[in-house]
């Protein structure tokens, strides 16, 4: 059993929040392929069939979109399922399952219901694997109404996400990049819940807002400090933590103040997150630019190779520079 007392990775705090909710409540359940390996699902369920037995910590063959009907079932019938796989990409053999039945399953009844089922996939990127291991989807599942998409950005986000989905009564998919699996952060012994749909000011500043998810909001930290110490500019970070539900309010703040924002994506630029920061400043209430909304994400899908997949995502010099150029006189509110 992992002592929670102390700094974890973020591997370390989903196994801990598991653990918790598993010990709280009789109901919740795991599924999923490969998590009773010795490697636990890259360390995240690690010893739990052992505590709490292989009737509550089930490994199952591999077919994606029966797993989803099934945990869609579990969660109508009164448990709490927690189905995590393996690769995002392998749930899109899901997405029947996801889009037409667990995400639709309330509004065809005419009714509100609860659905009470948390779904785990993690983003591959980072290990040069090629496109059929690096997207990110959480744009397009965000996208369809009944679904809320939840990226964390490290342990404690992590942690807390995992047990608010798993107490909440909605649908919830948990998109995990394996960049912040190796992230440390203080994890207390009583994990809290993190709210889904709400965003967290990461770093305060008056003068450009940068909005980012997932690892690339360490990034977009990387960033602020390197412009703050060599141009004197103070970056506001976002981390968005959710997509859906999504967190205006927060991100309309910040702009308010600073009058210029960019926009960090896991995922593909078109039709991503910057379209939908876009969309909050100006589709009520517009909020005045001082300067274009920048955007960083890839264009196309990723390449095979470390360093190929390295020069395809956006970097810090490009970040910082584009920034810095972009630095227009504060717009006269008259």
């Amino acid at each position: 059993m992992i002592s929670i007392d102390n700094s974890l990775t973020f591997a370390e705090a989903m196994q801990a929040a598991m653990a918790q909710e598993l010990e709280r409540d009789e109901t919740v359940f795991a599924y999923g392929e490969g998590i009773n390996d010795p490697g636990g699902f890259f360390g995240t369920t690690v010893g739990l069939r052992d505590r709490f037995g292989e009737e509550r910590c089930l490994d199952v063959p591999n077919c994606e979109e029966t797993l989803a009907g099934f945990g869609l079932g579990a969660a109508l019938g009164g448990l709490r399922p927690v189905f995590i796989n393996l690769r995002i990409e392998f749930l899109l053999l899901a997405a029947n399952q996801l889009v037409n039945h667990i995400a639709k399953w309330g509004a065809m009844q005419g009714r509100e219901v609860a659905i009470p089922l948390t779904i785990r996939a993690m983003v591959g990127r980072g290990w040069g694997q090629g496109a059929q291991h690096s997207g990110s989807y959480a744009a397009m599942l965000a996208h369809v109404p009944g679904l809320q998409v939840a990226v964390p950005s490290g342990p404690l986000e992590g942690a807390g996400l995992l047990v608010s989905a798993v107490r909440g009564d909605r649908p919830t998919v948990l998109i995990e990049p394996k960049a912040v699996y190796d992230t440390v952060d203080l994890v207390p012994a009583d994990i809290a819940p993190v709210p889904i749909g709400r965003a967290f000011v990461r770093r305060e500043g008056a003068h450009f807002t940068l909005v980012a998810l997932g690892d690339t909001v360490h990034l977009a930290l990387a960033v602020a400090e390197r412009l703050h110490e060599r141009q004197g500019i103070a970056v506001e970070v976002i981390d968005l933590c959710s997509l859906a539900p999504f967190d205006a309010v927060t991100i309309r703040t910040s702009v308010a103040k600073t009058g210029q924002v960019g926009v960090i994506d896991i995922g593909w630029e078109g039709f991503g997150v910057a379209s939908e920061v876009a969309r909050c400043l100006v589709a009520e209430d517009p909020i005045r630019l001082a300067g274009p909304l920048l955007s960083w994400a890839p264009a196309g899908h990723a390449p095979a190779g470390c360093f190929a997949e390295a020069r395809h995502y956006p970097t810090e010099d490009q970040i910082s520079a584009d920034i810095a150029a972009s630095r227009l006189p504060p717009v006269s509110s008259t």
